[in-house]
């Protein structure tokens, strides 16, 4: 049975997140920006975060835990950024069994599982960027990203679907991108989150149907497109008949510019939690948290001082985020919990070991299958625990937790798979 989908639609400014917002006592600005009772909250929401391969393989674990325990087939609205944008948006494949009243999901080994492995194995980042250099594209800005999108269609055949056409019997699926002009998060919502084609758009510029040439592989590279190394996607604003939206003080002209060439950067430069999609109107919140925890470091060239700066940035406003998130949980505003690379908890690995899962490079390059593994692995311990302990309640389905890959068990031979997984290699490991 489908989920009841939690519709997204007329979102405005009061969607961006604000600590008086997750207050529980009282009250959660509803879709005008006006206030309404926390009590119209409904629904279960999992936001799965940015980060590369490495968060889409330790979300792959959450998951398969997830849909043991029967929580998976009930979840109203799945959010994705990045690396999660990558495994939400194969939750959306119209051939996975999601059983009436509850369960476990069927498929999920054939249409989840296989397919990340498949594609996790794959370098498809320099392929992409390396289409920026033939002459025919120097004059496409987003030639590296149009190319990463013809990587992931041949990669996840059917993600050359167009975002419109696809119906998959699951939850609504939001993948978040980031809109340049106005520096607000960008949503791509498939049909189940706003009926009848989906929706792609911002409160800012306004929204609109999906274009009929807008792909599956287009949605997920779009909120991929890391910087520096991706340039933006380009959209068409005025093509797309976007409509509302929230003007600024800009001039009409300047305005005029930014519907013309819409620019959709990586989601988590804006909210790599996946959040602001979900947080105001479901009443459960899940977070599975890939992206690697901050840590004090030097750096020694310009391209790695950038991306530091770039870092701070995106972290100072995932910190808030997440703040927030939890003070909601705190004080009953909402229900939930989350989990991340650095948690450890009791049956899963030590720290030390949890310390070089958390290091693992963001990428789109090939990981190694112990590498897959281990990170697989931790996110289904991580997760069966924090669901346990925080959530119980979800849980329909009184499954045993038998953690896969038993080769990467030992922490002895996870800490070793993972001695060199923090490097990025300029050219790939393939």
């Amino acid at each position: 049975m489908k989920p009841e989908p939690t519709s997204t639609t007329h979102a405005t400014e009061g969607d961006t997140l604000g600590p008086d917002d997750l207050a529980a006592d009282d009250l959660a600005p509803d879709d005008h920006g006006h206030h309404a009772p926390a009590t119209s909250r409904h629904g279960t929401a999992l936001c799965l975060s940015g980060g590369g391969y490495r968060a889409a393989l330790f979300h792959l674990g959450a998951l398969r835990r997830l849909n043991e325990l029967g929580v998976l087939a009930r979840l109203a609205t799945v959010s994705g950024v990045s690396g999660g944008s990558i495994v939400a948006n194969l939750l959306a494949d119209p051939r996975l069994e999601f059983p009436l009243g509850g369960g476990v999901v069927g498929g999920f080994e054939d249409f989840v599982a296989e397919p990340l492995a498949q594609l996790t194995s794959r370098n498809i980042r320099t392929p992409a960027l390396l289409a920026k250099v033939r002459p025919w594209n120097w004059t496409a800005r987003d030639a590296a990203i149009r190319a990463l999108a013809d990587e992931l269609a041949d990669a996840v055949t059917w993600w050359s679907t167009p975002l419109r056409d696809n119906a998959g019997a699951g939850p609504a699926v939001v993948t978040c991108a980031t809109e340049i002009g106005y520096g607000v998060d960008w949503v791509f919502e498939d049909a189940t989150a706003h009926r009848p084609h989906g929706r792609v758009g911002d409160y800012r510029l306004g929204y609109a149907a999906p274009p009929a040439d807008l792909r599956l592989a287009d949605v997920v590279a779009a909120s991929c497109a890391f910087p520096p190394f991706f340039a933006p996607m380009v959209l068409d604003g005025v093509a797309m008949h976007l409509t509302g939206g929230k003007k600024g003080l800009e001039s009409d002209d300047e305005r005029a510019a930014i519907l013309r060439r819409v620019r959709l950067t990586d989601g988590g430069v804006y909210d790599n939690l996946g959040l602001e999609p979900v947080w105001k109107r479901h009443a459960t919140v899940l977070v599975s948290d890939g992206g690697g925890v901050f840590r004090a470091r030097t750096e020694r060239t310009v391209v790695g001082r950038t991306l530091r700066i770039l870092g701070i940035a995106t972290n100072g406003g995932q910190s808030v985020r997440s703040r927030w998130l939890h003070a909601g949980y705190a004080r009953g505003a909402l229900h939930g919990t989350s989990w991340a690379l650095d948690t450890v908890v009791d049956g899963s690995y030590p720290r030390g070991t949890t310390e070089l899962v958390n290091a693992v490079r963001t990428d789109l390059d090939v990981f190694s299958s112990q590498e897959q593994h281990v990170l697989e692995r931790h996110g289904y311990l991580i997760a069966d625990a924090q669901v346990r302990a925080h959530c119980p309640e979800l849980v329909t389905e009184e499954a045993p937790a038998v953690p896969p890959h038993d080769d990467v068990a030992d922490p002895a031979v996870a800490s070793a798979a993972l001695v060199d997984s923090a490097k990025r290699r300029l050219l790939g490991r393939s």
